[in-house]
């Protein structure tokens, strides 16, 4: 269901805005890398994030990435590419950083890291209600360490 702000003064309604509106409020987080401090601010308390089969409630989400902002300090994404339609935002992103703390059980290997994925974002009234995404996940494991070529 998509939902939208209607102007109050009688000015016609301009899906456009809503849409623009949405992709700076999803650009703005992956700017500060989905830090954990901003999540609460910027998600509905009933937040989902479907990720690799598995759902993620808001908390789960906050607690896994204060995880990766820890094993990768200084991590980073940038945008490569975003669309808008509706209540969606869809974005094609690049994450790097350095691996300097313990992982999911994976102990720091001091290396850089660079992972792809795509994330489709569903905004419900000025809030991220949900997030479909899709990480190479293959690739991640294997620069951590936790899964070689050889295994395949």
């Amino acid at each position: 269901m998509m939902t939208t702000d209607i102007p109050e003064n009688g000015a016609s309604f301009d899906p456009r805005r809503i849409e623009e509106k949405n992709k700076e409020m999803v650009l703005g987080i992956s700017d500060r890398g989905w830090h954990p401090k901003q999540l609460t601010d910027k998600c509905n308390p009933d937040y989902q994030m479907h990720f690799g089969g598995d759902t993620l409630d808001l908390e789960s989400l906050m607690d896994f990435m204060e995880s990766i902002h820890k094993a990768l300090p200084d991590l980073h994404f940038v945008v490569n590419d975003v669309i808008a339609e509706g209540d969606k935002v869809v974005t094609r992103w690049t994450a790097s950083g350095t691996h300097l703390a313990d992982f999911q059980g994976v102990p720091p290997t001091h290396k850089p890291v660079t992972f792809t994925g795509i994330t489709i974002t569903r905004i419900e009234n000025g809030l991220i209600a949900e997030d479909w995404e899709e990480v190479d996940q293959l690739n991640f494991a294997q620069q951590f360490g936790a899964f070689s070529s050889d295994m395949l």
